[in-house]
């Protein structure tokens, strides 16, 4: 009997896997389809007039430039080219929003195990929550300056209140059930985390990170172009002083196009995770 539902078990897992190809391809096209229409819109109105192509070069245009291995913006140690630009916030990027996950776990572990610091934790995080990123830029280049360790600490507000209240509200939507069993079955605090609490918040905990990652990536672009001297947001507007257009629109492209990667990653380890906690 055993190896009749083993084998059951490994057939759908399968049909899923080959679903999920199915799908994969399905939105790839889609998305290529969607982007294709766009760039032939955007090409036709160049063509008829309708855009200005001083302003919004074409497609005919801004593409081979993208490719050209020629892209650089300033002069000097201001000098600087796209992919330099980009890896410097993916970087920013990464170390704000680490940071910013470690830290809203340790106070979300807080506010569950110590019941008295739901007090004194909780409504700082719902004030700090609704700022915006944008709004900590100033304080941030008064205090820190503008090189990257201000750019991680904007990416790092932006996303400790979210992250926190997410998590606080992943584990208190764990049934009770789970939780009294385990702790009648003698089950240890660290076994508690590790086998109850963190399997039933890994999909609330990816679609907080997906979100939040949004707002990091919003939010470090904004500084560096408010006023840090590095990164894409800072290539963006340095090509816009220059009324270099092409790049302007290389760099917005780019920005779209990587956040869309990371979004789609983030959605595979996800799946992956799932496929772990099943």
């Amino acid at each position: 009997m055993k190896p009749h539902v083993s084998e059951k078990s490994g057939h759908q897992l399968t049909l899923t896997g080959r679903v999920s190809q199915l799908l994969f391809k399905s939105n790839f096209l889609w998305f290529c389809l969607a982007w294709l229409l766009i760039i032939l819109s955007w090409e036709l109105g160049s063509w008829l007039e309708w855009l200005n192509p001083q302003i919004l070069p074409p497609p005919s245009e801004t593409i081979p430039y993208a490719f050209s291995g020629n892209i650089t913006i300033g002069f000097g140690q201001q000098k600087t080219g796209l992919f330099e630009s980009t890896t410097i916030t993916l970087g920013r990027v990464g170390a704000g929003m680490l940071i910013g996950l470690l830290v809203s776990s340790c106070l979300a572990i807080m506010v569950i195990e110590l019941p008295i610091l739901r007090r004194l934790i909780l409504p700082l995080v719902q004030s700090l929550a609704p700022i915006a990123p944008v709004a900590w830029i100033p304080f941030t280049i008064v205090v820190i300056g503008i090189g990257g360790p201000a750019a991680v600490f904007i990416v790092f507000m932006a996303v400790l209140g979210t992250m926190t209240l997410s998590l606080i509200a992943a584990l208190d939507s764990i049934p009770d059930e789970y939780l009294k069993i385990a702790h009648n079955l003698g089950t240890s605090r660290i076994r508690m985390w590790w086998y109850i609490r963190l399997p039933a918040i890994i999909p609330s905990t990816m679609t907080a990170i997906r979100m939040s990652f949004f707002g990091a990536w919003m939010a470090v672009l904004a500084g560096e172009m408010a006023g840090l001297n590095s990164g894409l947001g800072y290539m963006i507007i340095m090509a816009q002083q220059m009324y270099n257009m092409k790049l302007v629109m290389v760099g917005i492209l780019a920005i779209g196009f990587i956040g869309f990667a990371i979004d789609r990653l983030l959605l595979l380890i996800n799946a992956r995770l799932l496929q772990w906690v099943q």
